[in-house]
């Protein structure tokens, strides 16, 4: 039932509803203290939800690590020019 909740027209996504009014639209008392808390953690978490925040921060660590196995390969393509590169001045002294 939680999810049948309105915001009432001219009302900004900022505002929270009171426990009273959500008591009012006919939701239990669980259910509107959970919604209150859902919407105290949006807004004190950057608009994000506990759950979208860890999925947000699994991404960048993936991110992270595809950055880093990038770097990684770059580096080892750079390192067999320089091999191939003093080889081929090697084999140009016989």
């Amino acid at each position: 039932m939680a999810a049948d909740y309105q915001i009432s027209p001219g009302a900004s996504n900022r505002e929270r509803p009171s426990k009273e009014s959500l008591l009012a639209q006919g939701m239990s008392e669980t259910e509107a203290q959970q919604l209150i808390d859902q919407m105290g953690e949006r807004e004190y978490g950057g608009g994000m939800s506990r759950a979208e925040l860890q999925d947000f921060e699994t991404l960048i660590g993936r991110l992270e690590g595809s950055k880093m196995r990038q770097a990684s390969q770059a580096n080892r393509a750079r390192q067999r020019d320089v091999m191939a590169g003093g080889l081929a001045s090697m084999m140009t002294n016989f």
